[in-house]
């Protein structure tokens, strides 16, 4: 029989829960050995499939082994252990990846107990629990079991237990919740709108001192109604998660970390984080791009003064400087030309560079870059970058090559 090549992962739109039992079977020989054989040669994506399946499974073993094989498929890009891990959409979805969990862990260093409130389906839990003990808590004692199992899948074992984290706070130095985002079925940025609530969060400061609180990077992190340091986290030149981080942990105002380098940028309460004065941008010179969550944690002034560069306008997160920098917290371009922007005239201009390949960046821009493709139709041989943006409320056009 020909063997069917794999199906692309893909994300599953069931939002239920599997139950226990459901659980107790994947893990079990049976289970494991039914998810790897779906997952190496016997898919169950078509009805014909499913029902050779059947012949073996029942209807429900079927669905779990097949939503795992899916999930894990999609939850490697988060996990390097993803093919032994048990996931649900949501809580795949929603979960702290792999780096950015064992990057927030470093801070934990010293806190023998550490209380995972909201654990969910464990992203932070099993980074956590590296050398100290751990107890896990979530309302769901299927979330709760997802969290035990995966920790235990990279070697780690924790007490995980179901619990109301509006009371349910177990003995610990130190803790991490991260507070439901979606508990109306939309995932929201508004700190007050999670589970738990502000009211409860700042309780579960006063109770344990030590607490980092995940948030969404969108959130409004003055609606805090206590001290702390928010940072800003990217993974690959996207900016993933903010973490509030109180007590002793709350060493600065602002702080922006880019991943996998590990580079920080910080800012302390009072410090200035005004923008140098505006330099428009020449051919020759250099452009930088500060990473999202440089720009995110406010601290696109702080990264221009410390390199001596200048944004191209007053409202752009664009800078310039006559010298090449290289910074993780900055990606790096030689300016070829600057133009007015006109799409007409521009399909000569990146003729006469040559550009083929095109990447295009917009801020303050109407046009989406996808549009602005389309309208352009570079063709040569070379790769560029086109930023358009407006400088002095002129739409403008900034040609440059991109530097390693």
């Amino acid at each position: 029989m020909k063997r069917r090549t794999p199906s692309r992962p893909q994300w599953i739109r069931e939002d239920r829960l599997p139950t226990l039992e459901d659980l107790a079977w994947l893990e079990s020989p049976a289970g494991q050995a039914a998810c790897q054989t779906m997952a190496e040669a016997e898919p169950a994506d078509t009805p014909a499939a499913i029902e050779r399946w059947r012949q073996r499974l029942t209807p429900r073993q079927v669905s779990a082994a097949w939503t795992q094989v899916l999930l894990r498929r999609a939850g490697a890009a988060k996990f390097s252990r993803a093919a032994q891990m048990l996931f649900d959409r949501v809580g795949l979805e929603q979960c702290t990846d792999e780096a950015i969990a064992t990057h927030k862990a470093r801070r934990f260093a010293g806190a023998r107990r550490v209380a995972d409130l909201c654990c969910g389906i464990g992203g932070d839990a099993l980074a956590l629990a590296a050398g100290r003990e751990l107890v896990a808590v979530d309302w769901s004692a299927v979330l709760a079991e997802m969290a035990r199992h995966n920790a235990a899948v990279y070697g780690r074992e924790i007490t995980a237990r179901t619990g109301d984290v509006s009371f349910d706070w177990p003995e610990a130095d130190a803790a991490h919740i991260d507070p439901d985002r979606r508990p109306a079925g939309r995932r929201s940025h508004d700190i007050e709108a999670g589970s738990p609530g502000l009211r409860t969060l700042e309780r579960i400061v006063a109770r344990y001192g030590q607490v980092a609180i995940k948030l969404s990077p969108g959130a409004n992190f003055k609606e805090l109604p206590f001290p702390a340091e928010i940072e800003l986290i990217s993974h690959h030149g996207e900016c993933k998660q903010a973490v509030a981080w109180t007590g002793e942990w709350a060493q600065a105002s602002r702080r922006a970390t880019v991943l996998p380098a590990g580079k920080s940028l910080t800012a302390l309460p009072g410090e200035l984080l005004d923008w140098p004065l505006a330099r428009p941008p020449e051919p020759e010179c250099f452009l930088y791009e500060p990473d999202p969550a440089v720009i995110r944690a406010d601290l696109v002034g702080v990264l221009a003064w410390k390199h001596g560069l200048a944004p191209v306008d007053s409202h752009v997160a664009w800078l310039v400087g006559d010298q090449a920098i290289t910074d993780p917290l900055m990606r790096t371009f030689r300016v070829l030309d600057v133009r007015p922007w006109s799409a007409k005239a521009a399909r000569v201009w990146l003729a006469h560079y040559d550009i083929g390949p095109l990447e295009v960046k917009t801020r303050a821009f109407a046009a989406s870059p996808e549009a602005i493709l389309k309208q352009v139709r570079p063709g040569g041989s070379r790769p560029g970058v086109l930023f358009l943006t407006r400088l002095e409320n002129r739409p403008t056009a900034i040609l440059a090559e991109r530097l390693a």
